[in-house]
C-alpha cells in the first residue's frame, strides 16, 4: 500500500516498504537490540533483510508499526522500549511528515552475547 500526501507543490507517494526501512534503521541502531527476526514465514522466505522484524500498515495518513526484536541479556527492557519508541517516532514522522498512530514493540527473545 502507498500513502499519498498532497501539498501545494504536488503529490508525494510513500510505500510501506520505505517506511519499514526507515523504522528498521531506527530500531537497529538502538542500544540493547541484538536481533530482529522475521515477522512471519513469508517474510523469512522472501529474505527481506532491510525490513525484517518490521510490519507497517498505512491508514488515512496515519501509520501503524509493529516491531519484533530480540534484546541483550541484562539490559532493562523498559529503557530499550522507550529508546526504540523515541527513535522510531522521530525518524518516521520527521522523514515522512505522517503521524505514527501506534507502535507495538514485541520482545521475541533475550540473547546472551559473548
Amino acid at each position: 500500500m502507498v500513502s499519498t500526501i498532497l501539498n501545494e507543490k504536488g503529490t508525494i507517494m510513500i510505500s510501506q516498504t520505505a517506511i519499514a526501512q526507515i523504522a528498521y534503521k531506527a530500531v537497529s541502531e538502538c542500544f540493547g537490540v541484538v536481533g530482529m527476526p522475521a515477522q512471519n514465514f513469508s517474510q523469512f522466505l522472501r529474505g527481506e533483510g532491510s525490513t525484517r522484524g518490521i510490519e507497517v500498515k498505512i491508514k488515512d495518513n496515519g501509520i501503524r508499526i509493529a516491531a519484533r526484536i530480540q534484546v541483550l541479556y541484562g539490559t532493562k527492557i523498559s529503557e530499550i522500549a522507550k529508546n526504540i519508541s523515541d527513535a522510531v517516532l522521530y525518524a518516521v514522522e520527521h522523514t515522512t511528515g505522517l503521524t505514527v498512530e501506534s507502535l507495538d514493540i514485541k520482545i521475541s527473545g533475550i540473547r546472551v552475547v559473548e
